[in-house]
């Protein structure tokens, strides 16, 4: 089997780099660097390195005129080098995983967004009391403040839009077909920053109107009960955005409407990710745990390995400790030995202190033999 050799970090200079695009297609160049096209044009970007227009190999493959720009000087503390990375191979997903997603994509096929509000999901009709509620309370706060100019009240909330509605009916076909694949809808705020569980783990998801700041403020910029929700000038550009915002190891994905999709033709899709969301949190858990027994078992067999030198220390101390007064032990009784041999030739009335004293000093040189209780005493006690 052929592999293909791993790409290395590269260094190349302004002139290197504009060389290079001017010669090969930016698309053949990136990928010799492990980049995409987008990655490349950024790098001269930075080194405001000129690269071919579009069309620019078609007319000169065609052999027609074309014009190569020139490499103006570098500018004053602008780089003139750049680190080119290769972007790392995406890894493959594990087969567990994908038959975890592909199983929940098929239990969430028949879920579809609803065409009323009065079929919602629980968590979603909620919603609607919530407004009313809120609604109310603004009104009294309202009214309080006619009559107390130091009162202080919030501005009134305008009731649900078409947006607002489209909204509801679309996040609550989302916790259906996450329930259907096998999910729980564990937080579900009127906001649309909800929480999922999968696999015993928590899945962030936010379901919102997908923004824009417009040039011109658009004439019925009353799209949302809730404007205080949103960043001041942002206004809905007619879309949602469903985006899985928990870390996944580039595993988060996002799902944004347009004229041709809308949420409701990848609510499968949404579901399986969520779904298999949870069971990669399952496995990385399991993994992490995993790892730390090994780390646990390995530091338990670093301590007993220590414990064991230190313990062949103590022991190789005690045995050098009794071999030095085995040694001891025999100069002290050679030298009692020659104060034996000298003693008669001491004066008579000394002589019985003399012998006392001698037998005090054998006494302690007994003692100081290692041998004197025998080898398995000895043994024990070098064991400790």
């Amino acid at each position: 089997m052929n592999h293909q050799p791993a790409l290395k970090r590269r260094q190349v200079s302004r002139e290197e780099l504009y060389a290079l695009v001017w010669k090969t297609p930016m698309s053949r160049l990136s990928a010799d660097f492990g980049l995409s096209g987008n990655g490349l044009a950024k790098i001269c970007a930075r080194l405001d390195v000129p690269v071919p227009p579009r069309g620019y190999w078609a007319k000169k493959d065609a052999g027609k005129p074309v014009v190569a720009y020139r490499l103006p000087p570098q500018k004053q503390g602008g780089p003139s080098h750049a680190d080119i990375r290769p972007t790392p191979p995406v890894k493959p997903l594990p087969v567990e995983e994908l038959q975890t997603r592909d199983v929940a994509v098929k239990a969430a096929e028949a879920v579809m967004v609803p065409e009323a509000t009065d079929r919602l999901h629980p968590m979603v009709r909620a919603w609607f009391a919530e407004h009313k509620r809120e609604q109310k309370e603004r009104a009294q706060e309202n009214r309080r403040a006619r009559r107390d100019v130091f009162s202080w009240s919030r501005p009134l909330l305008a009731d649900l839009t078409e947006r607002d509605l489209y909204r509801f009916r679309v996040t609550s076909a989302v916790f259906r077909a996450v329930e259907a694949a096998g999910g729980q809808v564990v937080k579900a705020p009127v906001t649309g920053k909800v929480t999922f569980r999968a696999g015993g783990h928590d899945i962030a998801c936010s379901i919102v109107e997908k923004l824009y700041r417009p040039l011109k403020v658009p004439e019925d910029d009353a799209w949302t009960a809730w404007p205080d929700h949103h960043q001041t000038g942002l206004y809905s550009s007619g879309f949602l955005r469903v985006t899985i915002t928990t870390y996944l190891e580039g595993r988060q994905k996002q799902w944004i409407e347009n004229d041709k999709q809308k949420i409701g033709d990848v609510l499968p899709d949404i579901a399986g990710a969520v779904i298999a969301g949870g069971a990669f949190l399952e496995r990385r858990e399991r993994e992490f745990q995993e790892a730390e027994d090994r780390r646990r078992e390995e530091e338990l067999r670093r301590l007993e390995r220590q414990r064991q030198r230190e313990a062949e220390e103590r022991r190789w101390q005690r045995f050098t400790k009794a071999a030095s007064d085995w040694e001891e032990h025999g100069r002290l009784l050679a030298f009692i030995a020659e104060l034996k041999r000298r003693l008669p030739s001491e004066a008579p009335e000394a002589q019985e202190v003399l012998r006392k004293r001698i037998e005090w000093a054998e006494g302690y040189a007994t003692n100081l033999d290692p041998l004197c209780r025998g080898l398995q005493t000895l043994d024990r006690w070098i064991e400790g």
